[in-house]
């Protein structure tokens, strides 16, 4: 498979926002304590290829070429960084131990998430709930951060 110029250049893009939104509003704010530091790593790590992905996406010329390699490399990266975001919005979503932050979810924002799943098992019978009501939350999720914007 061939990608063009615009294609990367829109996936890489994307990836950005997703994760980090506006790169001149990140804030690394990491508290340092003698606990476990895999959240502040994760952030150093996520800022770091936020920041090596924007100065990609200004290197790439429209209608530059890329051998097979590297357009499977940034096929990977950007799998990689979606399976990275969906996990943590599972964890998010269904309450997982550990999560990140306490959750904000109103009695409507939990309706709308059944509602979504709902509307996902009449087109997907056979997909797990737990995957359901995940692709749910997130898009819940997604709508809110859309709002606090």
């Amino acid at each position: 498979m061939k990608l063009s110029q615009k294609i990367i250049r829109q996936l890489i893009k994307e990836e950005i926002n997703e994760m980090c939104g506006d790169m001149q509003s990140i804030d690394m704010g990491i508290e340092h304590d003698d606990g476990d530091h895999e959240g502040s790593m994760a952030k150093r790590q996520m800022f770091k290829t936020a920041q090596y992905a924007a100065d990609i996406f200004d290197m790439i010329e429209d209608g530059q070429e890329f051998p097979a390699w590297i357009q499977s490399k940034m096929t990977k990266i950007a799998d990689y960084i979606g399976a990275v975001k969906h996990y943590l919005e599972y964890d998010e979503v269904m309450d997982v131990p550990g999560n990140r932050k306490e959750k904000k979810w109103s009695d409507a924002d939990h309706d709308k998430q059944e509602k979504i799943a709902q509307g996902l098992a009449k087109d997907n019978p056979d997909m797990p709930k737990d995957e359901k009501m995940a692709i749910a939350g997130a898009q819940v999720n997604r709508e809110k951060r859309k709002r606090n914007k």
